[in-house]
């Protein structure tokens, strides 16, 4: 256990599309809109994970998404429900990548948001 750090707070999702954005972590995740988020003078909206913002989104009108390499690969999510998950994917018509750990221990979808952003769920098996 860290002395220094107890745990990751929150990732901020930049945009250029907020409605896109917000309808895919609500819709496809299960987010809930956090109302808690302090009223800063740019857009944006914060999401809400077991009621904690876990998600940031703000809003540049001017960001472009480009196919160049990111330096963040992924943001994780644990899930709780894979099926129910591809169930989801299946009913928006978002494509995904499924894996399992070489060990065979955790199931994993991967996924992009609006962003390109990819999205890992997984779940132990």
């Amino acid at each position: 256990m860290s002395d220094l750090l107890d745990s990751l707070d929150h990732v901020t999702v930049i945009t250029n599309n907020l409605e896109a954005t917000k309808g895919f972590y609500i819709n496809i995740l299960g987010m809930q809109l956090d109302v808690n988020r302090p009223p800063f003078e740019f857009e944006g909206i914060w999401l809400s994970l077991n009621k904690r913002a876990v998600v940031h989104i703000i809003v540049k009108k001017t960001h472009e998404i480009k196919n160049t390499k990111p330096t963040l690969d992924h943001i994780a999510f644990k899930a709780n429900n894979i099926k129910n998950i591809k169930k989801n994917l299946q009913k928006y018509s978002i494509s995904y990548e499924e894996k399992f750990t070489p060990d065979n221990k955790i199931h994993q979808i991967f996924i992009r948001d609006p962003n390109n952003i990819k999205i890992e769920l997984s779940k132990p098996i």
